[in-house]
This record gives C-alpha cells, structure tokens and sequence, in this order.
C-alpha cells in the first residue's frame, strides 16, 4: 500500500515555487527597467550632443554677427569721411570755378585795353605823321620857328603813339597770361568737382555696405541665439532624460537586489 505525502511539505514546495516565480517576475521587470534606463541615458547623450552642436553653432554665429556689425561700423564711418570729403572737394572745386570766371572776366576787360591802346598809338601815328609833314611844308615856306615847333610835336606824338602800341602789345601777353592762369584754375576746379563726385559715389557704396554688413550681422546674431537657446532646451531635456535614466538603473538594480535576496530566502 503506497505511502501519502505530508501535506506540511506539500504547502511549503508550493510557497517555495511561487517565491521563486515572484522573483524572477522582479528580476525580469528589474532588469527591464535598468535596459530602459541605459536606453534613456543613450538617448539623453544623444540630447546632450545636439546641445552642445547647437551651442557651437551659435557661438559661431554670434561672432560672426558681432563681426559683420563691427564692420557696418568701420564701412559707415568711411562713408561719413568719404562724404565730408565729397562736400569740402565740391565746395573747393565750385569756388575754384567761380574764381576762373572772375579771372577770365578779368583777362577780356585786360584785352579790350589792349585794343584801346592800340587804336590810340595807331591814331597817334597817323597824326604825328601828318604833323611831320605839314612841318616840312613850313619849312619849305621859309617858316622855320613853326616848322621846328611842328616837328618837335610830331616827334612826341610819334613816341606816344609807339608807347601805346607797345603798351598795347605787353598788356595783350597780359592778357593771354591771365586768360591761360584763369584757364588753369577752371581745370583745377573741374578736377575737385570731378574728385568731389568721386568721393561721393564712394560714400554711397560705402554707406550701402554698411546697412548690408549690418543687416546681415542682425540676422547672424539672430540665428546664434536660437542656437543658443535651442542648445539650452536641449541640453534640459538631456538633463531631465539623464535622471529619468539613472532613476529607472537605480530602481531597476533595487529589483534585481530585492530578486537575488528572495532566490537566497528560498
């Protein structure tokens, strides 16, 4: 007749296998959660590396924005010099002009006194020549007093007549001169014009650079501080994943502690 088992070992085999179930139950969830945890703690690095691109990226483009501004302002500084420059030549240039028309009326007024001398010694001429003449006839009239007087006048008149053309010659080289001076300062104040617009267009290139190197730094600083600020966001969520995942390790190894302690227990 067969023997029965003892129920007392019976019910204690039964308790040993559900401990045993329960604990590898809290091994498998342990273990679980610690391989979520590495996963989040991946993922919070991967976080932590798009930070700290993104950071870079910024940075970068700050300096750059920075650097474009600096150069807006060395550009508009230049238009400003450029400009004063553009004015004082202008200004110089019309003056320069002004003063030639004053010379070149100086130089016709020089010339028709050239033209009034010489008509003046041509006439005198003519009369001392005919005085000559008439000084010979009274001579020829046996009048010799008045033939002398005649002729003595006639001489005079002759010297003032060769003093106006010769006055007439030296104040038409004078005239010529001051026309060729006045000529001069006409060129001299086409090339301040010429230099003044010059010096304007520059101004405008250069003040058209400087609102685009400043636009332009505007939008790099803009850019870089998203970045920056995106690198911010990021490097939180990292930071929020990294203790998330070091939560799930520690509470997963707790289990696997709490698994390795009821497998000992039973």
């Amino acid at each position: 007749m067969a023997k029965s088992k003892k129920p007392g070992k019976a019910k204690a085999g039964k308790a040993v296998s559900k401990q045993q179930k329960l604990a590898a139950e809290k091994a498998y969830a342990g273990a679980a959660q610690m391989s979520r945890g590495e996963d989040t703690l991946m993922a919070a690095s991967e976080w932590n590396r798009a930070s700290q691109a993104a950071a870079e990226s910024g940075a970068v483009n700050v300096a750059t924005g920075i650097g474009a501004l600096t150069t807006s302002d060395h550009m508009s500084l230049l238009s400003d010099v450029a400009a004063n420059n553009a004015l004082r030549d202008m200004s110089q240039g019309a003056d320069m002009l002004a003063i030639s028309q004053s010379i070149t009326s100086m130089s016709a007024i020089v010339r028709a006194m050239s033209a009034g001398d010489l008509a003046r010694g041509m006439e005198l001429a003519g009369m001392a020549g005919q005085i000559s003449v008439v000084s010979e006839v009274t001579l020829a009239m046996d009048m010799p007093a008045l033939a002398q007087f005649l002729s003595e006048m006639g001489l005079r008149m002759k010297a003032f007549a060769v003093g106006d053309i010769g006055r007439s010659h030296g104040t038409v080289q004078l005239a010529q001169s001051i026309s060729a001076s006045g000529q001069r300062v006409a060129d001299f104040g086409a090339d301040e014009v010429q230099d003044g617009m010059d010096a304007l267009a520059a101004a405008q290139v250069a003040a058209a650079l400087s609102a685009e190197q400043a636009e332009h730094g505007q939008e790099k600083i803009a850019e870089g501080l998203a970045d920056l600020a995106a690198a911010q966001a990021a490097r939180d969520v990292g930071r929020a994943m990294a203790l998330d995942g070091l939560d799930d390790l520690t509470q997963g190894a707790g289990a696997l502690n709490q698994a390795e302690e009821m497998e000992l227990g039973s």
